[in-house]
């Protein structure tokens, strides 16, 4: 979530910059995979389970507070809410949280071994930034939009080389 401004151009008023600061959380879930953050080693494991005790559901999950600024576009800039938009921009950001969650404990066949929940929090293998180039298009208060991550996720030696790119649906302008 992004609570931005927009600054339109006055020599140009279908043009504005839009500035502002929020939190962006990303959850990428797993099957049957552990991912080590907390463990003692020199390089982020990725450990298949599928063959021994696993959790059911398991994800890796953060969140950053960040900056967006973005170039936009507006056909109607008088009436905002029946004008076709379109945006460029980039994201800055901090990391806050890194955590990743299993839920219920369970043997190779799928049977139910406990019913808990493991959270385990570490940021030593996490950049503590992100920079990611951002676009969206659409009509009114509804658009597509589209992030890639410049950098990676994981620091250079410590993990894969990761720059995930989201897809989806914004509702803004309330």
């Amino acid at each position: 979530m992004y609570f931005m401004f927009d600054l339109p151009f006055k020599s140009n008023p279908h043009l504005s910059v839009g500035i502002g600061a929020g939190i962006g959380t990303d959850n990428i879930y797993f099957n049957k995979t552990y991912l080590g953050i907390k463990d003692a080693t020199t390089y982020l494991q990725f450990q298949d389970l599928s063959d021994t005790t696993h959790f059911k559901k398991y994800k890796l999950a953060t969140a950053i507070l960040e900056a967006p600024l973005e170039l936009r576009f507006s056909s109607h800039p008088e009436t905002p809410n029946k004008s076709f938009k379109a945006a460029l921009g980039i994201k800055a950001g901090i990391l806050l949280d890194a955590h990743t969650k299993g839920k219920t404990w369970q043997s190779s066949t799928g049977t139910t071994l406990l019913a808990y929940t493991e959270k385990q929090t570490s940021k030593r293998f996490f950049n503590s930034s992100r920079f990611a180039a951002t676009a969206r298009i659409g009509y009114g208060v509804f658009s597509i939009f589209g992030t890639y991550q410049i950098n990676t996720v994981f620091k250079q030696g410590l993990g894969h080389d990761v720059r995930p790119y989201t897809i989806g649906l914004t509702l803004s302008g309330l």
